[in-house]
Order: C-alpha cells, then sequence, then structure tokens
C-alpha cells in the first residue's frame, strides 16, 4: 500500500473522537497546518526537519495552504497532491473571471456543506446522503463539515456563487432557494485569500481521477498547475478511477499512482 511507501499515515484533528474539537472555529485551516507541522515534528521521522508530503482531498487543500502561508516551502522535500490541482487553480475555477462552470456546478454540494449546522438542516439531509451510510454519528459528521469552512474562512480556498446544482449537489437533496436562504456566505461566491503562487522549491505530482465528480479532473487544470510549478512537475489522469484514487478498483491505475508517487519522491535527489 501507498502507506507503507511513504513510511507513515498521519492524522490531524477530526481523525479520532479524542482528537476533534467541538469548536466551529477550530477547523479553520490555519490551525490544520499547524497540526500537520506540530506532527512532523513530534514523529522524529525528520532529523533534517524536512519531510515528503503526500496529501489526498483535504489534506492536500491543507497541504497547499501550508505552501502558501510560507513556513512549510523550505520544510518539503517533495510534494504529491491527489485529487486537488494548485489551490490557486482551483479557486480560479470556483470564483472570478476565470472560473471554469462545469467546477462551479460540481462544487455546488460544497454549499450544503457550509450551512449553519448543516447536518441537521432540511430534516438531515447532509447527514443522511453523505455521513450516514459509513456509519458515522450526526456530530462527527458535522465536525467533519466543518474542515469545508476552515478552508473557505482561512482563504484557503473559494466559495463558488450560487449555480444550477451539479450531481452532488442534486443527491444530497436540498433545495436551492433553502439553501439560498439560509447561506452565511454571500450568494455572489467568496474569493481565495490566501494565494500560493509560483512553486519552485519541491517537485510536484497532481494526480486525479477521470470520474471524479467534485474535484474534475481536467487537462487545463493540470497544465494550469504545470505554469505554476518551476521546479519538477508531473500531472497524472487515473482513467476510470473517481475521487478516491487511492481505492480506486481499476488496480493498474492504483499501481500507476504508486509508482508516480515513488517517482515524485526520488526526483527531490540531485
Amino acid at each position: 500500500m501507498l502507506r507503507s511507501l511513504v513510511g507513515s499515515e498521519m492524522c490531524i484533528r477530526d481523525s479520532s473522537p479524542a482528537a476533534s474539537p467541538s469548536e466551529y472555529g477550530a477547523y479553520n485551516y490555519d490551525f490544520l497546518v499547524q497540526d500537520m507541522v506540530d506532527l512532523v515534528d513530534a514523529s522524529n521521522m525528520s532529523h533534517s526537519g524536512r519531510f515528503h508530503l503526500v496529501a489526498h482531498d483535504q489534506g492536500a487543500r491543507v497541504a497547499w495552504h501550508a505552501i502558501g502561508l510560507g513556513p512549510s516551502r523550505g520544510r518539503l522535500l517533495s510534494f504529491s497532491s491527489l485529487s486537488i490541482p494548485h489551490a490557486d487553480v482551483f479557486s480560479d475555477s470556483l470564483y472570478g473571471a476565470s472560473a471554469d462552470s462545469e467546477q462551479q456546478a460540481a462544487a455546488q454540494y460544497v454549499r450544503m456543506l457550509v450551512l449553519p449546522n448543516s447536518t441537521s438542516a432540511y430534516n438531515g439531509a447532509v447527514f443522511k446522503t453523505v455521513c450516514q451510510s459509513y456509519g458515522e454519528a450526526q456530530g462527527a459528521c458535522q465536525k467533519a463539515c466543518w474542515w469545508y469552512n476552515g478552508a473557505i474562512d482561512s482563504g484557503a480556498m473559494a466559495l463558488a456563487p450560487m449555480k444550477p446544482f451539479g450531481a452532488i449537489a442534486k443527491e444530497i437533496g436540498i433545495p436551492y432557494n433553502v439553501v439560498k436562504n439560509l447561506t452565511q456566505y454571500p450568494v455572489s461566491g467568496v474569493p481565495n485569500t490566501v494565494r500560493v503562487g509560483r512553486v519552485k522549491e519541491f517537485p510536484v505530482l497532481y494526480a486525479c481521477g477521470s470520474q471524479d465528480g467534485s474535484d474534475l479532473c481536467k487537462q487545463a487544470f493540470g497544465d494550469e498547475t504545470g505554469r505554476l510549478i518551476d521546479s519538477k512537475y508531473a500531472y497524472l489522469r487515473l482513467d476510470g478511477c473517481g475521487h478516491d484514487v487511492l481505492g480506486c478498483d481499476n488496480h493498474p491505475q492504483v499501481v500507476r499512482l504508486h509508482q508516480a508517487v515513488i517517482t515524485n519522491i526520488q526526483s527531490s535527489v540531485g
């Protein structure tokens, strides 16, 4: 498994009941970045203070935010971002003059996850469709949703303007007008305010699944990410895989992903 290849999988807040604060603001990405750094320092796995980072989904967003804030840039030896392109590219696909209408529609479900008391809104639609099938309690589900609020509130990720709903939002099933009336964020959207900018300090891999319905795996996003990477860069599109690229049923594609991560790590040498 990839986890054994990179040595260890480390978890930050909300990864267990004992490490899940009950306050909305505790999931601001600024705090999650500090969790990541503190865990690396406490692990004693890095004698030089530098480390390779492989992160997926929200973990990858936290990693990009860490790079944007600055202090982690000089500590990373390599970064493999699974399912999430360069943070500026993703946010620009959601908000602003260069927004991508398909990505905006696909991301409308976020509008539901970040509602006040989102897991109980509209008869618990978010909890029932997103969390209940995984056996997750409603309180734990709400904390997981606060990650999305934390991404927006910290300036790490833009929030798209309200648009006609994509497939995931339709599946959750909260009507457009209900979301519009309940939302605490501007209907016109929210820009990201922490820009990562150009990356030159370490090699970057961006890998995504061709069937990802939430964070679209578009060639344009791969190309735009590459234009912001001044070091070694690789883009990998995994055919037939969805958002969970490590859990993809297409085994040859997972093998490709494993090899790409290893290659990215090795490319930091020399």
